[in-house]
């Protein structure tokens, strides 16, 4: 399951509508970071409203999660055209310490960070004891509209 935070919900319809000067669209995009997008992983389930929580720095994880390093193939514009990431790289996390990291959703952000996407993995709570990793695979997370 993959959904758009509601924040974003409301720059999509504000920057797409004439909510700006004399009716022209809004620019409510202006804040979006034009960095690489970013996946960080949560050991909570993130919610429409509601971050997950970041897991913790310290455990082989980075804080702030990963930069993607590609682009991701565009959406052909039909609705249920997904796009799937990571592109060409997988983003990789070995755990570190005598914690184990329990995994359950992801979030993906802007470079600012503002969270975009949000969702859950397949399988969560998903635990990685120390000295394993937990990879996302390329094309392992896929966003669509449908």
């Amino acid at each position: 399951m993959s959904a758009i935070d509601n924040a974003i919900v409301a720059r999509i319809l504000n920057a797409l509508t004439p909510t700006g000067t004399a009716g022209i669209p809004g620019t409510a995009f202006g804040t979006i970071g034009a960095g690489a997008m970013k996946l960080r992983l949560t050991s909570t389930v993130p919610t429409e409203t509601a971050n997950g929580t970041e897991l913790a720095n310290g455990t082989g994880y980075t804080t702030g999660g990963l930069a993607f390093t590609a682009a991701s193939t565009a959406s052909s514009g039909s609705p249920s055209s997904a796009v799937t990431m990571p592109a060409t790289t997988a983003l990789s996390w070995t755990s570190s310490g005598t914690n184990f990291n329990t995994i359950n959703g992801l979030e993906i952000t802007d470079s600012v960070p503002i969270r975009i996407w949000y969702g859950t993995w397949n399988g969560a709570p998903i635990s990685v004891a120390s000295g394993n990793s937990f990879q996302a695979a390329v094309s392992a997370v896929a966003i669509s509209l449908t």
